[in-house]
């Protein structure tokens, strides 16, 4: 389990990098290629040549975070990804199944734990017939 944790931490931090390099690709560059085909009129070159810049340093920007992933893997004793990714996917059912046994488990104990029901006072009258 504590491997699992261990992985499962390294997943989250894999895939906010992802979501960075998402938004980079998907939102920031192209409103930069949109202004940049905006930017139009001989008086302009400054502000073309500005957004050229911006645009190639968030290329470059893109790119390091992409050479970045297989790095931050090697640090944490992976190869590389797909090792990552393929170890990841044979140990989450295993860790999920765990998990539902472990609650099936814990619901039995609690019951076992509670009183099924009061006994039932018997009456008086019941108790004198019966002697």
């Amino acid at each position: 389990m504590a491997e699992f944790r261990y992985m499962r931490n390294l997943m989250i931090k894999l895939q906010d990098k992802a979501k960075e390099i998402k938004h980079l690709q998907d939102k920031v560059l192209p409103e930069l290629k949109q202004q940049l085909a905006e930017t139009k009129g001989i008086f302009k070159g400054k502000e073309r040549k500005a957004l050229e810049i911006q645009i190639q340093q968030t290329e470059r920007e893109i790119a390091d975070k992409l050479d970045k992933i297989p790095d931050t893997l090697k640090a944490y004793g992976y190869p590389d990804v797909q090792v990552f990714m393929t170890t990841y996917r044979k140990a989450e059912p295993v860790v999920e199944q765990y998990n539902r046994d472990l609650a099936k488990w814990e619901r039995q104990v609690n019951e076992k734990e509670k009183p099924n029901r009061p006994l039932e006072k018997e009456s008086v009258r019941d108790r004198l017939r019966h002697l």
